[in-house]
């Protein structure tokens, strides 16, 4: 149980620390050490005036036999930061990344944030770690006493959101969250925006079909060659396709459905996967868990990240007891390009992101969406996307979806497959009209062109999504949605 307490995590400290005994110690410019959890994967590589130091893993969909030391050999032939950083994007994975040249040190992690970097802003010099309350600790960092704050926290959203942050928030003034698409400079203390730095270029849905599908198979080969997998398929989009990507190494995979207190017998995330899988010759695991815990597991869950959900507790015990040591491949970051947050109105305002991300009238969160949108709208703009997307991508992904993998570090390693800069600039190019969330053309293309027979089964076949995909075909989606919301 004492490798349980912050597995898979890191500090980055200007100091010793004495209470990490069995950590991984790397010395960085004599200025700073890092000390990384024994079970975090980590690469370290030099050459000449540079240095990389990689915790996570990294798969290259294109040359699927390259390991993280190959792949790292590969990045630090760059000679700067810019070039460094971008000749990360077509790797998939979850990571955080130190680059050290010459006198400078420089973070950065994988597209969606799943690896998190929480880091100080008031402090001498910066720290860095997995989790907010680590650096509070050492850093004897007080609690904010910003009554916005303190009024979000004690509101039902903040509950219902499973008690995450907004934007690069903590509960503590000098501790940020680093956000997707951004990289913390170390000797000037700052974090910096670093995509989007081209312009999106649109491509037709046939290329995005082409592109794209390569990729995915990409992913789940190099992945196949170092881990055993498992991956849940539900009666949803995202696992579908997936479940296309891996046709090629379907015989390795472990597929499943976890069997939560709210499904039945009857549910379609039971029916349709097991119709399916049977159809294509694959096994389908149905996996029951207790809601019992082992009481010394709960203790070291709930000091290992900041607002542990109680509700995710057993689901990750399971995985602890039951798959410590397969690769868990989610389908979470793909509804960045799937328009998730679909509104009809053209100005999007700090209220209309509030209520997009169901904060409506929460002060906290429209004060926050107004610096993002301030700092960041009009970049975003001028480079061809949507800022709803990216909002998504940055606000929902770096906060929410990613909490569940940060709270999982304790039993099992994962990461989304979805998880790529370069699959989501391809999936982002593609004409908005087919990415459309109810009706998914763009994803059904590429399961058809995948693995055709995964269509014989319906997706998502509830009478409000099968509702909201009929009223978008008929085109009176809009008329209705703006009845009912008014956005």
């Amino acid at each position: 149980m004492e490798n349980l307490l912050y597995r898979r995590q890191f500090v980055l400290s200007p100091n010793e620390i004495s209470d990490r005994p069995g950590w991984a110690k790397y010395v960085i410019l004599d200025k700073y050490n890092l000390y990384a959890h024994p079970d975090l994967v980590q690469t370290d590589y030099s050459e000449g005036n540079k240095r990389i130091i990689l915790l996570g893993d990294m798969y290259d969909p294109m040359n699927k036999s390259y390991n993280n030391h190959d792949i790292i050999c590969r990045v630090l032939k760059n000679n700067t930061l810019s070039d460094i950083i971008e000749s990360t994007f077509q790797y998939a994975g979850r990571f955080v990344i130190f680059f050290i040249q010459d006198s400078s040190i420089y973070i950065f992690h994988d597209a969606s944030a799943a690896k998190k970097i929480y880091y100080t802003t008031d402090t001498a010099s910066m720290w860095c770690a997995s989790q907010p309350h680590v650096l509070a600790k050492y850093c004897n960092i007080k609690e904010t006493d910003n009554k916005l704050y303190h009024d979000f926290i004690k509101s039902d959203k903040f509950k219902s959101h499973d008690k995450v942050f907004i934007m690069d928030n903590t509960p503590f003034d000098s501790v940020k969250q680093l956000l997707p698409n951004h990289y913390i400079d170390i000797q000037n203390k700052k974090s910096v925006r670093f995509w989007p730095i081209k312009a999106n270029k649109p491509i037709s849905l046939n290329e995005g079909i082409e592109e794209g599908s390569k990729m995915l198979s990409g992913i789940y080969k190099s992945a196949n060659n170092r881990y055993e997998l498992m991956m849940a398929v539900t009666a949803g989009n995202d696992t579908r396709l997936l479940l296309a990507a891996s046709r090629s190494v379907s015989e390795n995979i472990f597929y499943y459905t976890n069997y939560h207190p709210r499904l039945t017998d009857n549910h379609q995330d039971i029916v349709v996967p097991s119709r399916l899988l049977e159809k294509v010759g694959l096994e389908f695991n149905v996996q029951k868990y207790s809601l019992e815990v082992d009481d010394d597991f709960k203790e070291i869950y709930y000091q290992n990240t900041l607002n542990p959900s109680e509700v995710h507790l057993p689901i990750i015990y399971n995985y602890h007891k039951n798959f410590p040591d397969k690769i868990n491949l989610p389908g979470t970051f793909s509804d960045i390009a799937r328009s998730f947050f679909n509104t009809y109105r053209k100005n999007i305002t700090p209220d209309l992101m509030a209520k997009l991300w169901d904060y409506g009238n929460i002060e906290y969160a429209i004060e926050n969406y107004r610096i993002w949108l301030n700092q960041s709208g009009e970049l975003i703009k001028n480079h061809n996307y949507y800022i709803t997307d990216i909002f998504n991508w940055e606000e929902r992904y770096g906060n929410w979806v990613t909490q569940f993998q940060a709270e999982k570090e304790i039993a099992q390693d994962e990461f989304g497959p979805y998880n790529c800069r370069n699959l989501m600039k391809i999936f982002l190019s593609v004409p908005r009209k087919y990415r459309d969330v109810h009706t998914n053309i763009y994803f059904r293309s590429m399961v058809k062109h995948l693995w055709p027979e995964l269509l014989t089964e319906p997706i998502n076949p509830n009478n409000r999504k099968i509702m909201s995909y009929t009223m978008k075909k008929l085109g009176i989606y809009w008329t209705i949605r703006k009845l009912i919301r008014g956005w």
